[in-house]
């Protein structure tokens, strides 16, 4: 399967609506957004850094998802962990987690939908990450994302930081077994529905 792709970045896919994504940003989305796979789409961030990566992911999903109101990401598989992110002129909850699936991203609209993008490593080489991408935008694929990943010739284990031990700022120290939080959309590989 080959991606939707602009003239300037091969793995760069217009969103569903027709709207052109911001310059630069590597996402995938499935066209008919019939959410009747494990995930709704591919992201493919060029580094680990929330602050820099989220802006622009937000602005691409709030063209084709609606207004974006908050994201949950694993706190382990990102370098720094902001509580929020600014775009537009507002600012987006960010809710980090360490029960959920690292290899995605949840993200919130303003009318409640909650959508589960695959999140390839920024490491990750262009073909395989092309691959992952469109796997993870096809609606009919029901792979975990660890397995998607693999298929397309990604490990991911090596991949990660390493954030042992890291808090977000200001959160305060977990209790034994408790996680710093509630598992998000998309933990587990399981969608649940509001």
């Amino acid at each position: 399967m080959t991606p939707d792709t602009t003239d300037t970045d091969r793995t760069t896919a217009v969103p569903p609506t027709g709207q052109s994504a911001p310059q630069g940003l590597r996402l995938r989305l499935d066209p008919t957004l019939a959410r009747g796979g494990t995930l709704d789409g591919g992201w493919w961030p060029r580094s680990r850094d929330p602050d820099a990566e989220l802006p622009g992911l937000i602005a691409g999903l709030d063209s084709s998802l609606g207004v974006i109101t908050r994201v949950a990401l694993n706190l382990d598989a990102w370098n720094g962990a902001p509580h929020r992110v600014a775009i537009d002129g507002r600012r987006v909850h960010v809710g980090w987690f360490r029960a959920m699936n690292a290899d995605t991203i949840g993200v919130t609209s303003a009318s409640q939908d909650r959508f589960v993008l695959l999140v390839v490593p920024p490491e990750a080489p262009t073909a395989a990450a092309a691959t992952a991408m469109a796997m993870a935008a096809d609606p009919t694929n029901s792979a975990r994302p660890a397995d998607l990943l693999a298929a397309s010739g990604i490990t991911t284990e090596e991949l990660r930081p390493d954030t042992s031990g890291r808090l977000p700022q200001g959160h305060p120290t977990p209790r034994p077994n408790d996680e710093g939080g509630r598992p998000a959309a998309g933990s587990g590989g399981t969608r649940r529905e509001a």
